[in-house]
């Protein structure tokens, strides 16, 4: 099993050809699959985009959004809009809807957006304003303290269904290693920016607390089955061990350059 791992391709800002180009080097690659870890495109071109990889790529498309995919909407309508979409193609599995996905007989594969819930770092004294907060309604806040409100609601939100997915995964159904696709680093130790780790100023903005609680819970309470974390988010590439059993790659993406990150093989 092969899959092709893909984050932050934003490609609402490239052309059509440059789209084809990635298409054509993930068909060239002879992966199985696909997986994206977010920021597709805006919310604009969002589902035409992943309409366009399914037809072009005919192979199973396993997705989740990132922040970038809702700018210009709101949480709720794009997920509508997705949920929506998703039903009508039968190679496009949104990992916050599809429950756990079998790669092998001892691997599968589950997901969530997990946006940042500004709890990492010192979210009260921090001044950084992202584009986020102006550009997705529910962020769209007249104060810091509303906004952090929503924050940890969707933290919290991403972190239940996450230890829903691991309690089949792991409680129920047994697989010796779990895949975990998320969107924003669910640690401190693996939110990197530019080749070091994010300060207390920027983590709130970086990184899901609520995430990365369950999955530390859940490698503590199954140390024999492996756990391995997959997320972009901040463009900078990065490797944490957090513990024995579980492992958190970041990946570095570059704006107008959308490419394969790396290709994951599973026996």
């Amino acid at each position: 099993m092969k899959l092709a791992w893909l984050t932050d391709v934003h490609l609402n800002f490239v052309g059509r050809s440059a789209v084809e180009e990635l298409c054509n080097a993930i068909r060239l690659s002879g992966v199985d699959a696909v997986m994206i870890t977010g920021d597709l495109a805006s919310s604009k071109h969002l589902y035409q985009y992943l309409d366009y990889l399914a037809d072009g790529l005919k192979m199973p498309i396993y997705f989740i959004l990132g922040n970038h995919d809702y700018y210009g909407s709101s949480i709720h309508q794009v997920n509508f809009e997705v949920g929506g979409g998703v039903k009508a193609r039968e190679n496009l599995f949104w990992l916050s809807r599809s429950g756990v996905v079998e790669l092998t007989p001892d691997i599968c594969l589950i997901g969530h957006e997990g946006l940042a819930d500004g709890r990492l770092g010192n979210p009260n004294d921090s001044d950084v304003m992202l584009n986020d907060y102006y550009q997705i309604e529910e962020l769209r806040q007249p104060s810091k303290e509303l906004r952090l409100e929503v924050q940890h609601k969707l933290g919290d939100e991403a972190a239940a269904y996450l230890k829903e997915q691991l309690r089949e995964a792991v409680g129920v159904r047994q697989y010796k290693s779990v895949i975990v696709a998320l969107h924003v680093p669910p640690f401190a130790e693996a939110c990197w920016h530019e080749g070091n780790l994010s300060d207390a100023n920027f983590l709130p903005h970086f990184g899901c607390k609520a995430t990365g609680e369950v999955l530390r819970e859940y490698a503590q309470n199954f140390p024999a089955v492996d756990f391995v974390v997959y997320c972009g988010h901040t463009h900078s590439p990065g490797y944490a061990e957090i513990l024995p059993n579980l492992k958190v790659h970041t990946a570095g993406a570059e704006y107008g350059q959308p490419r394969i990150e790396r290709i994951l093989c599973f026996d």
